[in-house]
């Protein structure tokens, strides 16, 4: 599910600007007339991202002051504000009826701040109801106003906005370049409410790609800035795509998760009936995964009947395609025929590919099951084409871009040591030039050789210093080099034996899987697939720990410390960790308070206790416990303690796992295979934030891995 950004937004978190709209709420009773109509425009603009609603309550109430007559500034943003609401809210036929004369008297005012609105919301409104190029020529409408009269805040918005039109027409590339230009302004200018959504589209990119992982990073910073920010439209969104990832998984117990807590969000807060339909498709489709059919058709049926009123043409082709679905498992063919057909004729008319897919595949099925295989035939053939056009090269080569980044360094230090070089010829050189005119001068001045004898010596002991000082930095670089050799050595050391054999074992499981299929049972190709995905996300988390572990070496790791919720980190952490705990029956709990919030980098600390809880899990043997406890040090310090009743660790050993020389590598309780790096990262981590970190462990009994961060202290403390 994709946003566009529409109006202004800036919020910075949910009690300043709660604040914000109760200062303006309590203006309202001192001011009449013009003045009363910029309190409520200011109120309509502040609630657009939190409670869509009473924006277009604040904006209607500003348009009976002015009257129908009035023509001015303020009815002409009244109007875009109403309209941009209905938007908002799932009302596209409304949002129009207030879009048109705004936008004609916004051109008529020649506002080119109101045009660029105007532009946007009508494009938004054309997005939703499916014709996506009239919305594109409307959103580059935008951006040629925006560049002409100087706004560079709407040229960002409208260059986002065209990237969410690009990704959903299927040039995700192009889309994704236009949103990371677009979030370099809205980041520079610490607007996070309209910084988050660009991270959720960016994420959608990601998730489109298959890359899971990325995207669930991406969707979990864009959560945590809508909890800060209090964006509950913006939360609701991010939930049901975080449900789509785990969906698109096969972990469905995530997924209804998930998509219950957007439900629960709107047993408290005005969310319209249009958001709420489109959890309820998701919910369908994962209820149709599930063959639970007759639940997946009720969600369905009612996520249909909104869409429908809304004119929400992508919204409609996503629900007929579960019931379509639905109907083929139930045996109602010439039902499901017809949904498909409407979906293909839908989906290719509006130009959305992944839809088309889909229907096609469908389409496919159905006419394979009535019997009719060449049309069967001819709609897998559709299939296929759209499948190949949507192809991607993965444009995410970290590896083949670390050893461009190794040879470079190789290169410098070559550099670097022919500079030292030519600087001891230039000392050398220095010292017998002074000797020289030492000699003369004596020669010629015999009757001051003491003086100059003097001056000699002085000059000397100067030179002789300086020399010293120039060696010993040369010294200090050299090894420094060295130490830059090792690193990479040991660098490269890992790559050719910790990455190169499971990949091996990789190619060579799938090539007898290929070639040799029927070797191969259902149940025991089953569990090689579960053991070739083990061994994929832990070759995966070991490439992601090396890459970190390289930039700290060169020293290009950035420090962005923040205000952070502890809970929050440690128990998204504990949910990506949970299958793991399941398959070996671990106890994974946590206790922390929601009222703990520590001065960090929010992606160090993330790190930290992800690597913290992967060693547990990989240490501690089945049936085991594996609990963390966030506790108050002192005034100025939390202590994070991770506990498990694992295998323990060697008296002897324990200096050795954190000592950044000695990278001791040892195996789990199931065999699983770890580099090291892991912990010297942690530990680097911890200091760069201004803690440190501490180990206990007694073999056979367990571990106890416990690290300090500051606790963040309000500005007013």
């Amino acid at each position: 599910m994709l946003l566009v950004i529409l109006l202004t937004g800036v919020f910075h978190n949910a009690q300043s600007e709660k604040s914000k709209i109760d200062s303006l709420e309590a203006l309202v009773p001192q001011f009449e007339g013009a003045e009363l109509v910029d309190v409520y425009l200011t109120l309509a603009e502040e609630y657009m991202y939190v409670v869509p609603v009473k924006s277009i309550e604040y904006a209607e109430r500003s348009l009976v002051i002015l009257g129908d007559s009035v023509q001015n500034d303020q009815s002409c943003y009244a109007n875009l504000l109403i309209g941009t609401g209905y938007i908002f809210t799932g009302e596209f036929q409304k949002g129009k009826k207030h879009l048109t004369p705004g936008l004609e008297l916004a051109r008529k005012l020649n506002n080119q701040k109101y045009i660029s609105i105007g532009l946007s919301s009508l494009a938004a409104y054309h997005m939703n109801t499916g014709d996506y190029e009239e919305a594109l020529s409307l959103f580059k409408q935008t951006l040629q106003v925006a560049t002409e009269a100087g706004l560079p805040g709407w040229k960002a918005r409208a260059k986002f906005n065209i990237g969410s039109i690009l990704t959903n027409k299927g040039d995700r590339a192009g889309g994704l370049q236009n949103m990371i230009e677009a979030l370099k302004y809205f980041e520079s200018t610490d607007n996070v409410s309209v910084a988050a959504r660009i991270l959720n589209n960016i994420a959608v990119n990601y998730h489109s790609w298959k890359e899971y992982d990325l995207a669930l990073e991406y969707y979990r910073k864009t959560l945590r800035k809508h909890e800060l920010s209090g964006d509950i439209l913006g939360k609701v969104v991010v939930l049901n795509n975080i449900a789509e990832i785990y969906k698109d998984k096969s972990q469905y117990k995530m997924a209804f998760k998930y998509y219950n807590q957007i439900f629960e969000l709107a047993k408290t807060n005005e969310i319209s009936e249009f958001y709420l339909a489109v959890g309820k498709v998701g919910y369908a489709e994962t209820y149709s995964k599930v063959e639970k059919l007759d639940s997946a058709r009720r969600y369905a049926n009612e996520s249909l009947e909104v869409f429908q009123s809304a004119e929400m043409e992508e919204g409609v082709i996503n629900a007929k395609l579960i019931l379509g679905y639905v109907d083929m498992k139930e045996g109602k063919l010439r039902n499901a025929r017809k949904h498909a057909e409407y979906c293909i004729e839908k989906s290719v008319q509006v130009g959305l590919k992944e839809l088309s897919l889909k229907a096609y595949l469908l389409q496919a099925q159905i006419l394979e099951r009535m019997n009719l295989y060449a049309e069967s035939l001819k709609n897998y053939k559709s299939y296929v084409a759209i499948s190949d056009s949507l192809s991607k090269e993965n444009q995410a080569h970290q590896l083949a871009l670390h050893r461009a980044e190794l040879d470079i360094a190789d290169k410098e230090n070559e550099i670097a040591l022919l500079q030292k070089n030519n600087e001891i010829k230039d000392l050398q050189l220095i010292k017998q030039k002074s000797q020289a005119r030492t000699l003369i001068v004596a020669i010629a001045l015999l009757v001051i050789v003491i003086a100059l004898s003097l001056v000699y010596n002085g000059s000397r002991k100067k030179a002789n210093l300086l020399l010293q000082q120039k060696n010993e930095q040369i010294l200090s670089q050299h090894e420094e080099l060295i130490r830059v050799n090792q690193t990479k050595d040991r660098f490269l050391s890992i790559i050719g034996h910790d990455l190169r054999n499971p990949i091996g074992a990789f190619k060579d499981m799938i090539s007898q899987l290929a070639e040799f299929p029927d070797m191969f049972t259902e149940e025991l190709r089953t569990q090689i697939l579960e053991e070739l995905r083990d061994e994929a996300e832990g070759t995966y988390f070991l490439l992601d720990n090396l890459l970190l572990w390289a930039k700290t070496q060169k020293e290009s790791i950035q420090f962005k410390p923040e205000k952070l919720k502890l809970s929050l980190i440690i128990k998204n952490n504990i949910i990506l960790n949970t299958r793991i705990a399941e398959q070996k029956s671990i106890d994974l709990s946590s206790e922390v308070s929601d009222r703990v919030f520590v001065f960090a980098d929010q992606n160090m600390v993330d790190l930290i206790i992800r690597n913290l809880l992967s060693n547990a899990l990989k240490f501690t043997p089945k049936e085991g416990k594996i609990w963390v406890r966030v506790q108050q040090k002192d005034d100025d310090f939390y202590e994070v303690s991770i506990t498990d009743t694992g295998v323990g660790i060697k008296k002897d050993d324990i200096p050795r796992i954190l000592d950044g020389n000695d990278l001791l590598s040892t195996y789990g309780t199931n065999n699983e295979k770890g580099s090291g790096l892991g912990l010297i990262l942690c530990k680097e981590f911890v200091e760069i934030n201004g803690g440190n970190i501490q180990v206990q462990s007694v073999v056979e009994k367990g571990s106890r891995f416990s690290f300090t961060l500051k606790k963040y202290q309000s500005p007013q403390a």
